[in-house]
């Protein structure tokens, strides 16, 4: 089975479905992922929504944005590489932080040649409440339409939002045995660690 994730930004495939993809990977499918953004506005969103850990970012202080963008997707790959994603099942689509929105048709247009033979595309919800999130739904499911993919399954999981479906739409995966190896995983992650929300529960 072939399975697309997509990512808003590097650690939203962790929290979002972390477990997930390691028991598919273990299990021997042909697992994707695709991140949109680079994570370049981390440290002036972070300083912005007092989200900021100033001890653990002061390496990245007094970098620019295309700096921060940069170690910021040699991380992504570092951490696909943990995963157990091969390089060519990394896709890197390097939208600016915060301007997923401004890329829309590109970005159906970079999505239709990796999940035009997906048989299962995992994906943030709709009616989002951060705009990279909404815009990363918005192209996969436009470049789904575009290719009249009408077989293939749809997983969506929620970071910022609640999803209100039946219990009949619900799938629940057990993951308990991967949560060390997420907790090692995320680690990787240095810059997303200079986040409060990303921090909690690692000191």
């Amino acid at each position: 089975m072939k399975i697309v994730v997509f990512a808003p930004h590097p650690d939203d495939e962790i929290y979002g479905c972390g477990g997930s993809i390691l028991k598919w990977i273990d299990e021997g499918h042909e697992v994707h992922v695709i991140y949109i953004t680079d994570n370049r506005v981390l440290i002036s969103w972070g300083r912005a929504h007092d989200q900021l850990i100033e001890e653990k970012a002061k390496p990245y202080s007094n970098l620019n944005e295309d700096e921060i963008a940069e170690i910021g997707l040699k991380e992504a790959e570092e951490v696909a590489k943990s995963f157990g994603f091969t390089k060519n099942n990394t896709h890197l689509f390097k939208f600016h932080d915060q301007g997923a929105s401004n890329r829309i048709d590109d970005g159906v247009k970079l999505a239709i040649n990796i999940i035009k033979d997906a048989n299962r595309i995992i994906l943030p919800s709709d009616n989002n409440n951060h705009i990279d999130h909404q815009a990363t739904h918005t192209i996969a499911k436009s470049a789904a339409i575009t290719l009249g993919l009408d077989q293939v399954e749809f997983y969506v999981y929620a970071i910022y939002n609640l999803i209100k479906v039946s219990m009949a739409k619900q799938i629940k995966i057990d993951t308990a045995r991967y949560r060390d190896r997420l907790h090692e995983i995320m680690g990787l992650y240095k810059t997303q660690l200079c986040l409060k929300d990303s921090s909690m529960g690692r000191e």
